[in-house]
């Protein structure tokens, strides 16, 4: 019974290694002087830190990327909530079709780079900011809708019911009583877009090549050249660029987790 007991717990440890291993390998790497041997021998320093918080283009390329996670996630919010809500409470046609909301998400992205580029060039909006903001709320807005729908669902529909009987309407009975409820969702989703903007290459690099909007994903690049590779600059930056994501997620996870789902989380 015991060897059978292991195979779960060793499967485990091998799962958080495969995924924690390149993280500690990074952080090693951003930690280790130049020409020192590295992991798991040599020395420690911030110097790599040092010389990225040093540097004014990493503030401005910050303030970018913040700029397009929150813009993305203020757009993409409000129609997720009300598609979301309308999936979970109402009967209409085509609602059936809502499981291929998971299917949008799994669509290469460059199968509609090149029309959303050519669109946005005649509208006068390639080159800015705005682009990568409406692009990634409209990539972002069907898992949106669908972890929304889920969440909505776990929430007893008899407390909307009760308040119908107290006298609500419509608008009163989602202004009151619906979205309240829909707040952790709400944040849960928040969170999702706000990561996957912060996070998103594609758009960044095929949508602006003014170096003024450059985003953090975009110049994580600028530490690989033809000759050689500054690697611990590379790790650094990608560490920063992390950490961010990483808090946002550790503080919504259990709504994250309820809205995939559709568990309440009591």
């Amino acid at each position: 019974m015991r060897p059978r007991l292991c195979r779960p717990r060793l499967a485990g440890v091998g799962l958080v290694a495969f995924a924690v291993g390149p993280l500690l390998w990074a952080l090693r790497t951003s930690l280790t002087p130049e020409g020192s041997p590295g992991w798991p021998w040599g020395p420690l320093t911030l110097w790599h830190y040092q010389k990225i918080l040093g540097r004014d283009f990493f503030y401005q390329y910050a303030g970018n990327t913040l700029a397009v996670a929150l813009g993305a996630t203020a757009v993409s919010l409000p129609p997720a909530l009300a598609g979301g809500y309308a999936l979970a409470r109402y009967r209409f046609w085509g609602r059936g079709c809502a499981p291929w909301l998971l299917a949008l998400p799994l669509l290469p992205v460059v199968t509609f780079l090149v029309p959303l580029s050519r669109t946005m060039n005649r509208l006068g909006l390639y080159d800015t900011l705005l682009i990568l903001v409406l692009a990634n709320a409209a990539l972002a807005l069907p898992f949106a809708v669908w972890m929304l729908r889920n969440y909505v669902r776990s929430v007893p529909v008899e407390i909307e019911e009760a308040a119908r009987l107290d006298g609500c309407g419509t608008a009163g009975l989602i202004v009151r009583v619906a979205l309240p409820c829909m707040l952790p969702g709400a944040a849960a989703v928040g969170a999702f877009v706000f990561v996957q903007s912060w996070n998103n290459f594609v758009f960044a690099y095929a949508l602006t090549t003014d170096e003024s909007l450059r985003v953090l994903p975009k110049a994580v690049v600028n530490f690989i050249g033809s000759w050689r590779t500054d690697w611990g600059g590379l790790m650094a930056v990608g560490i920063l660029t992390l950490l961010p994501p990483l808090a946002l997620f550790q503080l919504v996870q259990r709504w994250f987790v309820a809205g995939l789902f559709g568990w309440s989380g009591k």
